[in-house]
């Protein structure tokens, strides 16, 4: 498979992976559909809640599917081959995802954006603090074999462009709370587009998923934590600095295209040996 996205392919290598890639979205359809209709009943949550949740569970299963049972392949050949510098690549992720929401914390906390406000419920503050950080990590590789692995990978075939656009608009799509567009759903959106692009930039300046996976992991972690630990100000319009989602306001797209800049900045050496 041809993944550099630069030369011509074949129109059979294109049907080939549009076909993997329409395979691996009806199974995670379908399993999302099943599994949502089992569990609706048993749950106390919108029909759209519960089919976000289930679609996860699908995901992962129809990537072992599709890559094991269909194309008899590795998940290391996605991109999670342990040699080189996958470490530092990991570490780098996490220190910059980590690092993004230190800085954007004192920004909130020293305008008055943001101020501590722990809930009440410390039981479920511990547990969210503590019991997210090995789930966080499960979302970064869940997702990013999915979008920037097994999507990505699979579209560049027919343009490095088109894969990335298209795999980050799913992958925007599919993370949006509101089944409904508004202008806040809108924001949402854009800022989900925006990080999955980055994303895939990690994936294209290094081809491996590690330091996507860091980055990734430590976003999911801050967006899941920070709504039991600050509390936004309502003298801020939200399109302007946010909510505890993070990519839904102006601000929160200035510190992911710092991102960006930092990703491009960081992988030059790795341009450079390849």
């Amino acid at each position: 498979m041809n993944h550099s996205g630069s030369g011509p392919t074949q129109p059979g290598a294109r049907l080939s992976a549009w076909k993997s890639v329409g395979r691996f979205g009806l199974f995670v359809f379908g399993i999302g559909a099943v599994l949502t209709l089992l569990a609706t009943p048993w749950l106390e949550l919108s029909w759209w809640t519960v089919f976000r949740r289930c679609v996860s569970i699908a995901a992962a299963l129809s990537l072992w599917l599709c890559i094991r049972k269909f194309e008899h392949r590795s998940f290391r050949s996605y991109g999670l081959s342990a040699s080189g510098s996958w470490t530092r690549q990991l570490l780098f992720g996490l220190l910059l995802g980590f690092g993004t929401l230190g800085l954007m914390l004192a920004m909130g906390l020293a305008s008055g954006i943001c101020r501590i406000e722990l809930t009440p419920d410390r039981i479920k503050l511990w547990r969210t603090v503590l019991g997210f950080l090995p789930a966080a990590g499960l979302v970064g590789v869940l997702e990013e074999l999915v979008f920037r692995g097994f999507l990505l990978q699979h579209l560049m075939v027919c343009s490095t462009r088109r894969a990335v656009v298209v795999s980050s608009a799913l992958y925007a799509l599919l993370h949006l709370k509101a089944p409904t567009l508004t202008m806040a759903t809108s924001l949402e959106l854009g800022g989900l587009f925006l990080l999955g692009v980055i994303l895939s930039l990690s994936y294209l300046r290094t081809r491996q998923l590690f330091l996507a996976i860091g980055l990734h992991a430590a976003l999911a972690y801050g967006a899941r934590v920070n709504k039991l630990l600050i509390q936004f100000s309502d003298m801020f319009p939200s399109w302007l600095v946010g909510t505890s989602r993070l990519v839904n306001g102006l601000m929160g797209w200035a510190a992911l295209l710092g991102i960006g800049g930092l990703v491009l900045w960081w992988t030059r050496p790795a341009q450079k040996e390849a």
